[in-house]
């Protein structure tokens, strides 16, 4: 497995990819394709930077994408990734988390913020993230929508 940069015949996998997960309505995939394809467009000026996992025979299991928080120093937003569930319980999940982790560090980042749903079917991801050493720093009732709370998780990179 490898991880490497975006390229746009990927485009079609990640929507296959975000499709299938189906933790995400149509608003929530249609965001997520929006970054990819600003990522694809802008290259490096892109505020996004999109990451995908890829095995020996071109196979893409899951992707990332993380970027630079506007107005910090050095935090970075922890804005996607996804696997595919027929990929899923392999790991591939915490291999871009640390492949996320380390390529912030490489850039100057001291602080990674992420944020996801309180619901039942994203408890799995949440696992991942505190086991990985993210920790809850908030909590806002009903930002979703009426039952679905907003997480806040972030880990300092040291």
């Amino acid at each position: 497995m490898k991880i490497r940069n975006l390229q746009p015949q990927d485009r079609n996998r990640i929507l296959e990819i975000v499709t299938a997960v189906g933790n995400f309505n149509e608003t929530e995939i249609c965001v997520a394709m929006e970054l990819v394809d600003d990522a694809l467009a802008r290259d490096e000026d892109s505020d996004y930077i999109v990451r995908v996992l890829e095995d020996a025979s071109g196979f893409i299991p899951g992707y990332v994408c993380f970027g630079k928080t506007p107005l910090t120093d050095s935090t970075y937003d922890f804005y996607w990734m996804a696997v595919h569930p027929d990929s899923q319980h392999q790991g591939f999940g915490r291999t871009l988390i640390s492949f996320v982790e380390h390529d912030v560090k490489r850039r100057g980042g001291t602080l990674l913020v992420l944020e996801t749903s309180s619901l039942e079917s994203y408890q799995r991801t949440v696992r991942i993230y505190e086991q990985c050493g993210y920790v809850l720093a908030a909590r806002i009732r009903n930002f979703y929508r009426a039952g679905d709370d907003k997480l806040v998780y972030i880990k300092e990179l040291g």
